[in-house]
């Protein structure tokens, strides 16, 4: 098939969409695009499900943490901390999801492999930042869990001390 001299290929059938992320840098919840599902002809869309005219009513009482503890009020120490703490998490949260686990990894491989008592130095380190996310996190752990962060809290502290003074 020839094309005459007025013929023109047709452009693309649809725009180009922008892109649109899921998260933004704070990890909130963007508006996205609505996603259509494609049909084949012949298949019905699924059934649509009418909205209830009322939500239901919350339950009464003091409101709840994790695993159904009440939430007790915050102290005026524990606002501060959490003040101080939010531009480092802020921080951490707009770094690569893998840099703080390698750097702490590659921290604790020298730290345990090196027979110097500078290595102990880096699993102090490696501790006190461990200890500090507990801290931040204390509240919406459950005590399973907040016992075996302060187990391992406990254990990298003690590692790095004794390798410090030499017994390691």
């Amino acid at each position: 098939m020839v094309r005459g001299a007025g013929a023109s290929r047709a452009g693309p059938r649809f725009a180009a969409q922008p892109y649109l992320p899921q998260r933004g840098p704070f990890g909130d919840n963007l508006p996205m695009a609505k996603k259509r599902a494609h049909r084949p002809e012949g298949y019905p869309s699924p059934p649509t499900q009418s909205r209830p005219a009322a939500a239901a009513p919350r339950p009464s009482g003091p409101p709840t943490g994790a695993g159904g503890r009440s939430a007790a009020p915050r102290s005026d120490a524990r606002v501060r901390f959490e003040e101080l703490s939010a531009p480092v998490l802020v921080r951490m949260q707009l770094l690569p999801a893998w840099l703080v686990p390698v750097l702490l990894g590659i921290m604790l491989f020298v730290g345990l492999a090196v027979r110097a008592p500078w290595a102990g130095s880096l699993l102090v380190l490696i501790g006190l930042f461990l200890t500090w996310l507990t801290a931040v996190s204390w509240p919406v752990v459950s005590p399973g869990s907040r016992a075996l962060r302060v187990l391992v809290n406990v254990a990298v502290l003690g590692m790095g001390v004794a390798k410090l003074v030499g017994a390691i």
